[in-house]
């Protein structure tokens, strides 16, 4: 998980429950009506825009965004690599990159088919296909995310209302007025927490993250060419500059989004 993923949740949490907690209990913020009101609501709503496999894709999409990843991903040290494997393909051929092991996945697979004598068209379409899956896969992931952002706040304010309905139709009791509003008020909390504080934010998260390893399985389309052709690693690093330009222009190269 990068550390700005974790800072922002820890912070969040803590400011959020130490407000709760300065004078007052912060049991009286649990009320189980209201949870299940806006969880249940929000869950019911997503499925009904997204099917069951995508809301379950994008869930597990969230865990692949945050969790720890020790593969390469600085774009100056794919292009190292690249380097590496162009000199063995000049000196020892394309089955020499064999025991060469890539600590990146995606490189990892162009390299494997190459050594499988793959045609370089065959081997770019493929990994061209797999670049676009996952932009795809993304997309419909930060929008289910985005879809229970939408969908929190509105059956938060549903249990609000359901809520004050209740209440108004016990005026008799003015002494249960006042817990009763506030139970009434605790839906919309919920509802803006869920979208403020996870929905949105890992939305956002997922589609930068899908921005970031897109431009680079781009790069390594570009490298594992190179490497299929058989280019001089001067020659290849010229092909892969602009990438390295961009990124120092604004795109993170070594980032873990």
């Amino acid at each position: 998980m990068s550390f700005s993923t974790l800072i922002g949740l820890v912070a969040g949490l803590s400011i959020v429950l130490l407000a709760m907690s300065l004078g007052s209990s912060i049991s009286m913020f649990f009320n189980v009506p209201g949870l299940m009101i806006v969880f249940g609501g929000t869950i019911a709503a997503t499925m009904i825009r997204y099917s069951m496999e995508n809301s379950f894709k994008a869930i597990g999409m969230s865990f692949s965004v945050l969790k720890v990843n020790s593969e390469v991903k600085d774009l100056n040290e794919l292009v190292d690599i690249t380097e590496d494997l162009l000199r063995i393909v000049r000196s020892k051929g394309v089955l020499g990159m064999e025991s060469y092991e890539v600590n990146n996945a995606f490189f990892q697979s162009g390299v494997r088919m190459l050594v499988d004598s793959y045609s370089l068209d065959l081997v770019k379409q493929t990994l061209v296909e797999k670049n676009k899956l996952l932009v795809d896969k993304a997309e419909t992931s930060a929008g289910v995310f985005r879809s229970i952002g939408d969908a929190a706040p509105a059956f938060g304010m549903i249990g609000t209302l359901v809520g004050l309905i209740q209440m108004l139709s016990n005026l008799s009791n003015p002494d249960a007025i006042g817990p009763a509003m506030a139970v009434a008020m605790l839906t919309t909390l919920y509802g803006a927490m869920i979208a403020n504080l996870y929905a949105l934010p890992m939305a956002d998260k997922i589609e930068s993250w899908a921005q970031n390893e897109s431009y680079r399985q781009m790069l390594i389309i570009e490298a594992i060419d190179s490497i299929g052709q058989g280019h001089n690693p001067a020659v290849m690093r010229d092909l892969l500059a602009p990438y390295l330009q961009n990124t120092k222009k604004g795109q993170s190269s070594g980032e873990e989004s």
